[in-house]
């Protein structure tokens, strides 16, 4: 029988890619046998920074327009679970995986006093260097959501729960898979013994008061569907740790957008809207 890792395919969503894809694809390369690129940005340029890594073990899908993460992912994921594979290993374009990610990622997956559901790195802010404080431990633990980028799944969890939600497009995504997964009695895992480096949207330095701190300067767009799918979430859901920190993370980022970053009024009145069109959204 095959060992895990030659089981798992990866998949990387590209959005108007730069260069540093191809790094981070030929990295996942040395842990995977195959890795799904979904072109989410149709475009000549973007077409050509990926063509030359088309070949056996990489595989090019175009979409026809940005379809959105879940979508995005979902098509990635299909593929991989149709060319065989038993697990798929999903990424942001900018995150590069680190040594031994994999094995450790499979170890925590192989656990046996849980009903394992998703399981995922933890997380070192790639702007500093620093290691999140809830991203501090030893081993694997139990969490409710997990991000996308660097998040494993099995082909039996997928066919229990089903892909990610698609009308979500954007935002919130990974926490509605791991949250139905968490419904559906499994374990999502957080594995402390491998680091992920993350960027919080185009983060850069901004000084607060007498403090340096990192805003993440997401657009109206972002804005509109961070609010919206908050409020779907919570109503699809419920109250609950995830939520709780989910606030406030949400209190810290928006003190910044009002006191720093550029474009506020246009994020403010986008929010409203997806708070509106939150309480309004009927497929809950």
């Amino acid at each position: 029988m095959d060992e895990p890792g030659a089981q798992t395919a990866g998949v990387v969503l590209a959005y108007h890619p730069t260069v540093e894809i191809r790094h981070n694809v030929r990295q996942l390369l040395t842990q995977v046998p195959r890795v799904f690129i979904v072109n989410n940005s149709p475009d000549a340029l973007s077409r050509e920074l990926l063509g030359d890594l088309d070949g056996d073990r990489v595989v090019i899908l175009e979409q026809t327009e940005n379809v959105g993460v879940a979508a995005g992912f979902n098509a990635g994921m299909r593929a991989a679970l149709d060319a065989g594979f038993d697990y798929v290993w999903i990424f942001d374009q900018d995150s590069t995986v680190t040594d031994g990610m994999l094995d450790a990622l499979l170890r925590a997956q192989a656990r046996t006093d849980v009903k394992v559901g998703i399981v995922g790195p933890a997380l070192r802010a790639a702007e500093t260097g620093n290691v999140y404080d809830a991203d501090r431990g030893q081993g694997s633990a139990p969490i409710d959501a997990l991000i996308s980028s660097g998040a494993l799944f099995s082909r039996a969890l997928l066919e229990d729960i089903g892909l990610h939600d698609e009308a979500l497009f954007i935002d919130y995504v990974d926490h509605d898979i791991s949250l139905r997964a968490g419904r559906a009695g499994y374990t999502n895992l957080k594995v402390f013994e491998t680091l992920l480096d993350h960027r919080f949207g185009e983060s850069q330095p901004s000084r607060l008061l007498w403090r340096v701190v990192y805003v993440s300067n997401y657009s109206p767009m972002r804005q509109y569907y961070m609010s919206r799918n908050r409020v779907i979430l919570a109503r699809r859901f419920g109250w609950g740790r995830w939520l709780r920190d989910d606030l406030r993370y949400a209190m810290k980022a928006w003190t910044k957008v009002l006191i720093t970053e550029r474009d506020r009024p246009a994020k403010v009145g986008a929010a409203l809207r997806g708070l509106r069109d939150g309480l309004r959204y009927t497929a809950v």
